[in-house]
């Protein structure tokens, strides 16, 4: 048996137990991280037009959007 099939089956044990709102709540956070792993995957983008021949760089985007929202975070751990 592979190391996945024994985890998986250890998480199905620790689920006993648990009530139906428990188990909902389980089932959304597994959707949440297999989102959240489809959003790490590189995605391209084609330019068109006048930017069809140039490598523009977007990873400063989400260096500009921690930037934004970094007042939220601090609130809410201060909060």
């Amino acid at each position: 048996m592979n190391n996945a099939a024994i985890t998986k089956h250890n998480i199905y044990n620790q689920l006993v137990g648990f009530s139906e709102q428990d188990l909902s709540d389980i089932a959304n956070f597994i959707d949440f991280m297999r989102h959240k792993k489809k959003l790490g995957a590189k995605k391209v983008v084609k330019f068109e037009g006048i930017l069809k021949n140039y490598d523009i760089d977007l990873s400063v985007l989400k260096e500009f959007k921690q930037q934004t929202w970094q007042h939220v975070d601090q609130e809410f751990n201060n909060g």
